[in-house]
């Protein structure tokens, strides 16, 4: 298959990934950045949010990929009312841009894709396990996913398939938490996090990237995906496989109150708090996980020097 591809937040951590594997599979990828001028020294093809406002989908669009947003954990920002308001806008007008552009086209793509999260869902206080079709809990975080999956969710008269993944912590080397911490756990200066015996939902970023290419070129996938590994992981299961592959010690604990001074209680609680989230319909669609366990993800991003392999969706063919 080809054809054109919008990616919303292409120049990010999970959109370069994004946008290597559909450039892979054969498509070309128009990015979406509100500093396209910064990018056409990289890449020509950068567009505004501005030019998708007012000219609508690039001609032969067949798919558009939204994976813009602030950086919830951002560690230089107080978690304030300013900052909770440009997390929230970062979400949903771009979705909201972007699903009035499907809706204008004169010719339909044949998927909107859009990132979500896990913080849909309460803690699992008791060891309940989450699935797509279970409730959400009833914090500002489940109100964010619920608005944010609502601004792209279609209106039933369009033929483009609307589709939500609802991601855990993505790893990856070259960005968020293993880029953050693999310099202190190279040093032997890692350790648990919280408690350590919390579950942590978790997906590797090349399987970020795998799920979206699969709901692309799946018909059959439309609605809610949980993009989470099928193993349940506690924070200190990943702490041992992430020191054990760096062949570094992994025994200085962050308690659960650092993470309240950084980040406040209500962002903590997204790394200190147990979530036991499974991925049924993921799976039931077919997606056939490249990292399915945190030593197999480990294995490929636990290198202080780290070089990627030519094919960003790992060794799958």
């Amino acid at each position: 298959m080809s054809g054109r591809v919008l990616v919303a937040g292409g120049s990010g951590f999970v959109g370069k990934q994004v946008v290597q594997a559909l450039e892979l599979a054969g498509y070309h990828v128009d990015i979406v950045s509100r500093k396209p001028k910064e990018l056409k020294g990289i890449r020509n093809n950068a567009i505004s949010w501005e030019a998708v406002k007012e000219d609508g989908l690039p001609k032969g669009t067949v798919g558009v990929v939204n994976t813009a947003g602030e950086n919830v954990l951002n560690p230089l920002r107080r978690w304030n009312d300013q900052f909770k308001k440009e997390v929230y806008d970062s979400r949903i007008m771009t979705s909201r841009v972007l699903s009035e552009a499907v809706v204008k086209a004169k010719v339909p793509p044949l998927a909107f894709i859009s990132m979500s999260g896990v913080g849909f869902y309460p803690p699992s206080l008791k060891g309940e396990k989450w699935e797509e079709e279970s409730k959400g809990g009833d914090g500002w975080m489940t109100g964010l996913v619920k608005d944010w999956e609502e601004a792209s969710t279609l209106p039933s008269t369009v033929v483009t398939r609307s589709i939500q993944l609802r991601s855990g912590v993505v790893l990856g080397r070259r960005g968020g938490m293993v880029q953050q911490t693999i310099l202190p756990f190279f040093l032997g200066l890692g350790g648990r996090m919280g408690a350590g015996s919390q579950i942590m939902p978790w997906i590797h970023v090349k399987d970020v990237a795998g799920l979206i290419l699969h709901s692309l070129t799946n018909a059959n996938c439309r609605g809610v995906y949980n993009a989470v590994a099928p193993s349940s992981t506690t924070n200190l299961q990943f702490v041992k496989a992430f020191g054990k592959t760096l062949r570094r010690p992994a025994i200085f604990p962050l308690p659960a109150f650092v993470f309240e001074t950084v980040f406040g209680p209500e962002r903590a609680s997204m790394i200190t708090d147990s979530q036991l989230v499974f991925p049924k319909r993921t799976l039931d669609s077919g997606y056939k996980f490249l990292y399915p366990t945190v030593e197999e993800a480990s294995e490929e991003f636990a290198h202080l020097y780290y070089v990627d392999s030519d094919n960003p969706l790992g060794n799958q063919k």
